[in-house]
């Protein structure tokens, strides 16, 4: 399994997970959500935007299990 984390004031949040390896860079998120996650190994870092700010990139990381 896949995770897409971003971090916010220091926590760090899981807004996606996907069977398949699917993040990129430029790909829009909902930055909203909060799913369960066990921080296994980083595999990347990417650049999202969120659908809650349009036009903004931030920083994610990619996990996987």
């Amino acid at each position: 399994m896949y995770y897409l984390v971003i971090k916010n004031l220091g926590v760090e949040r899981c807004i996606d997970k996907n069977e398949s390896d699917i993040y990129t860079d430029n790909q829009s998120y909902d930055c909203q959500q909060s799913l369960s996650f066990i921080k296994k190994e980083a595999i990347r870092k990417i650049k999202i935007s969120c659908i809650e700010l349009p036009g903004s990139l931030i920083n994610a990381t990619v996990y996987r299990d």
